[in-house]
């Protein structure tokens, strides 16, 4: 377990309760930190994270849903002065997601998946 950690704390159990079983994430190895992988390890009995090709925005969804948080983050009226207060800002607005937005963004896979295949692997709406 990683200690101290919130997130540790609290993503498993939403995860499985509320949305998936099954982890993707763009598996770019400068985005692996080593926490991250050793939650993985932890959960790998109960939670799926898949093989993804890294570094493939368009087959992503979580690229949009960072996308949107931004976007929300940056229209507030306090902007964040410290990592501490943008994390809290970014929380709350993940606070505030509606699960049909996620659901949304799962249900675009196999479009997200035709469109790279139709374009050879090139740019895509997505």
């Amino acid at each position: 377990m990683i200690k101290g950690w919130p997130f540790n704390q609290h993503l498993h159990e939403y995860a499985l309760q509320f949305y998936f079983s099954i982890f993707q994430d763009n598996n770019s190895t400068i985005y692996r930190a080593v926490r991250i992988c050793v939650w993985f390890d932890e959960h790998s009995h109960n939670l799926l994270h898949l093989d993804w090709p890294a570094k493939s925005p368009d087959l992503n969804p979580i690229e949009n849903l960072w996308d949107m948080l931004e976007q929300r983050a940056k229209r507030r009226n306090q902007h964040p002065r410290n990592l501490m207060e943008l994390r809290d800002q970014i929380l709350s607005e993940w606070l505030k997601l509606d699960a049909r937005y996620l659901q949304n963004l799962v249900d675009s896979l196999p479009n997200r998946i035709q469109a790279v295949i139709k374009s050879r692997g090139g740019v895509t709406r997505y």
